[in-house]
């Protein structure tokens, strides 16, 4: 855990969680059902088919959604196959670990970012600031660890590889949510040196238009690579992803019986916070995720706050708002 959430830590580790119904907090598990078609279609075409008989083209939330896909996939088939992901009209700054946009926070350096003049769409940080650059640069780079918190990996690669040491072996590459935490990653990182953090210009979209980011590129693609193709294919073997043209024909993952889970919740802190802090929700959704999964969380589900309508996610419990639900899984 990065220095700024070390108050949070200790907040969420004094909070008392109380699984009643009817209380200020709710969490859900989203499962999605995979099903694998072992016939040839365009895109479009399976598009279509998902859509009537299922869900959708496979929407994919994490690497544990990419293994439960390869796992529907028949013994011998080691060809690639579709999946919902498909060019989008705008593109947007997103994380890598798809928690969020940077509408809540960001630093970039002056006159940042101009990716869109020069290609440039992926993001190192030097002497504490953020600057756009050419996602086929290769960089020292900052991992994030669940456990440990930043880490340095002084092995150069670009921005794609770096993504996918810091999958392998932490978290994810590192996301930046305050100042605090700037200036924390800076330190591990070193002023002068220039290092790939996880933010990114993605240019795509799931089929069934779900909100979250998660990308799992091979190594020669980034979110805003052109000229391949404007669909997304992932291979069986790599599990990686490929940008490919609409009509060609491969065989495709639907998803379709998405099963929730709801469970309400009350959070008690002792000592005064920011509960409308970032890192400090982070923490506290990190503890609940924690007790959560010692009830028997499936490991698949994933876990969100959930704002109301002002963009706000807790409120001060009320006979008004005693019933209000303000996280959510996705």
């Amino acid at each position: 855990m990065v220095k700024h959430q070390q108050g949070a830590v200790t907040a969420v580790m004094n909070m008392s969680l109380f699984l009643l119904p009817g209380l200020l907090c709710s969490a859900s598990g989203l499962q999605r059902q995979y099903h694998f078609r072992n016939e040839n279609m365009t895109w479009t075409d399976a598009q279509i088919y998902c859509r009537e008989r299922y869900t959708d083209l496979a929407t994919v939330d994490s690497m544990d959604d990419v293994h439960w896909m390869v796992n529907t996939v028949n013994d011998g088939y080691s060809g690639s196959v579709w999946i919902g992901l498909q060019r989008a009209p705008q593109s947007h700054w997103i994380w890598s670990n798809v928690e969020s946009t940077i509408s809540q926070y960001s630093n970039w350096f002056f006159n940042q970012p101009d990716g869109e003049l020069l290609n440039e769409f992926c993001v190192l940080t030097i002497n504490g600031f953020w600057q756009d650059v050419k996602c086929n640069k290769v960089l020292y780079f900052i991992c994030y660890n669940e456990m440990t918190g930043y880490i340095m990996i002084n092995s150069y690669k670009n921005w794609t590889g770096a993504q996918s040491y810091c999958r392998e072996y932490h978290t994810d590459l590192a996301t930046v949510h305050s100042d605090a935490e700037q200036i924390q990653l800076t330190a591990v990182a070193g002023f002068l040196e220039s290092v790939w953090i996880g933010l990114y210009s993605d240019a795509w979209q799931w089929s069934d238009q779900w909100s979250l980011f998660f990308r799992n590129w091979a190594t020669e693609y980034t979110s805003r690579t052109t000229g391949f193709g404007d669909c997304v294919a992932m291979s069986i073997v790599s599990e990686k992803w490929v940008q490919s043209p609409c009509n060609e024909l491969h065989h495709f993952i639907c998803y379709g019986d998405v099963k929730k889970q709801t469970v309400r919740m009350k959070l008690t802190l002792d000592g005064k916070y920011n509960l409308h802090d970032p890192s400090l929700q982070t923490a506290i959704l990190n503890k609940i995720i924690e007790k959560l999964k010692i009830a028997g969380l499936n490991s698949r589900s994933t876990i969100r706050w959930r704002a109301d309508d002002s963009g706000e996610v807790f409120h001060p419990e009320s006979k008004s708002t005693s019933n209000l639900n303000t996280c959510d899984s996705n």
